[in-house]
């Protein structure tokens, strides 16, 4: 059973406000977690601070904090709690996303408003389009500056450096020959952790200053840099959540090599054999459990005590075939009745097709989203000078750093990452607010696919895609109080539009 732990980010922001607006912020924010079942696990109390900076130490701290996995979601009173700058707002919400956290509102849901889901649907799929024509005009820079061997940006890796007047890569004086260790040991089939110890003792340690362990070179075999290609375009593309997985790589047919473009530190023969030996050490996918996918969790409530359901399955000892039985059981244990898994979730895919994706509630959900992007379109016009104001000054200071590490000042690393991951969320801010400001109004049919995929999903044999669309558009399932787990109602709020509201009440029994 997994516990959704939470944090408070409560603050007040000027004299006229009491010490208790901390103190009533907190009251709401722990009886919402009461609510919806979470545990709240800590708090980052800013006083005297203004949301329009984020110079607020323990707003800093929890944004650090939410790196190390501490906690799942951020619970503010009100959205301008988090922050009033808009900027600010999105580089930190996509910092906390990146990191498996959202953050909620006691009083407001806008951002996560039933029409937002859909226009952001709309958006990236015109932004991807977009996206294409804009990287095939900056792949041809890059290219142009790979065949020279100039840097395009990132971190090079440990033995190469950044000349700080060519901006190409060249060999690292201080650290090229750990790197000559590590593939001479894979090359006579040294385990890692003696390769890692190795170097400790002979004083090398990594970017950031540590000791090497045997988790410390997991990319090194990979780098075709080292034999002195530069590789660029190598990631595959990010996920449905905007999340790149670094360690997954297109196909090398698919990746822009350019051979003999930088100083090779490691011999082109010796590069491969080393390349082979890793990869027929890695190990098979042994025979593991098939892990048990709930398609509504954190969405199921329980109408007698108000817990959260959570998932819950055993092998049924009866069965020959080691049957795997499946349910959502109330978390408190008070008496009220599980229920199958297939049977709510059947029930709430079944629901959401004919209630809410109907060709009634598919026309209203087009009329409301028209009205947002009407509103996005006239906030956006005004947003699209300082954001490019600031990407400018950000580019200046990365150009900086990067000289500064080229040459050797290992502390400009966070300032790097840092700036790296602003300059991300504001140049997702600047596509959006660019491509809705081309746009005069939203295809009606482009809507329509988006739905009807969102359908399709549903009615797929893919677990995953049923969840995305069940975690955007179900806001709470209720169990009503029973003691048969064959007989009970189950009232489904979806956070979409039928019957002229925003969200249906559906009773429904097994």
């Amino acid at each position: 059973m997994k516990i959704t732990r939470a944090v408070a980010y409560p603050r007040y922001s000027s004299d006229n406000q009491r010490e208790e607006s901390i103190t009533a912020q907190m009251r709401a924010i722990e009886q919402y977690c009461q609510q919806k079942g979470y545990v709240l696990v800590n708090s980052y109390p800013d006083e005297e601070k203004t949301a329009t900076t984020d110079r607020r130490p323990n707003f800093q701290q929890m944004i650090q904090d939410s790196a190390k996995r501490l906690f799942d979601v951020v619970i503010v009173h009100k959205l301008d709690r988090f922050a009033r700058n808009r900027y600010d707002s999105a580089h930190y919400k996509r910092i906390l996303k990146k990191n498996d956290v959202r953050v909620e509102s006691v009083l407001e849901q806008l951002d996560n408003s039933p029409e937002s889901v859909v226009l952001e649907s709309v958006l990236e799929g015109m932004a991807e389009y977009y996206s294409l024509n804009l990287a095939r005009e900056v792949r041809k820079g890059m290219r142009e500056n790979a065949e020279q061997g100039i840097h395009t940006g990132g971190l090079p890796p440990y033995g190469l450096m950044v000349h700080p007047e060519t901006r190409k890569l060249i060999i690292d004086p201080k650290r090229y020959k750990a790197v000559q260790i590590y593939f001479d040991g894979i090359d006579n089939d040294l385990p890692n952790e003696e390769i890692a110890n190795t170097l400790n003792n002979l004083g090398y340690r990594t970017l950031k200053g540590r000791k090497f362990t045997a988790n410390s070179f997991a990319t090194w075999a990979d780098n075709r840099k080292y034999r002195g290609d530069y590789v660029f375009d190598v990631s595959a593309p990010k996920d449905e959540e905007g999340k790149r997985n670094t360690n997954n790589k297109k196909p090398i047919e698919q990746q822009i090599i350019i051979p003999d473009a930088i100083p090779a530190i490691i011999h082109p023969d010796q590069w491969d054999r080393v390349y082979a030996k890793k990869q027929m050490r890695k190990r098979k996918p042994g025979r593991m459990k098939a892990k048990m996918n709930y398609l509504l969790t954190g969405k199921v409530y329980c109408g007698n005590c108000g817990s959260l359901y959570a998932g819950n399955s055993y092998t049924n000892p009866k069965s020959s075939e080691k049957t795997v039985l499946a349910y959502y059981k109330c978390q408190s244990k008070c008496g009220n009745t599980s229920v199958r898994k297939d049977d709510i979730e059947n029930i709430a895919i079944e629901q959401l097709i004919s209630e809410c994706l109907s060709n009634e509630g598919v026309s209203e959900i087009i009329t409301r989203v028209q009205e947002l992007y009407q509103q996005e379109k006239k906030q956006s016009a005004n947003d699209i000078e300082p954001i490019k104001i600031e990407l400018n000054e950000l580019e200046a200071k990365l150009r900086n750093w990067i000289e500064a590490l080229g040459a050797g000042i290992k502390s400009v690393i966070e300032n790097i990452k840092e700036a790296e991951q602003r300059k991300e969320a504001l140049e997702y801010e600047l596509q959006r607010a660019e491509i809705i400001q081309q746009t005069q109004t939203l295809d009606e049919s482009l809507i329509r696919a988006i739905l009807d995929n969102k359908k399709n999903s549903l009615l797929s044999g893919d677990d995953d895609e049923k969840k995305q669309v069940l975690q955007e558009y179900v806001d709470r399932v209720v169990i009503q109080p029973s003691k048969d787990i064959n007989r009970f109602d189950a009232e489904i709020t979806y956070r979409v539009f039928t019957n002229g509201g925003e969200g249906s009440r559906t009773p429904v029994r097994r």
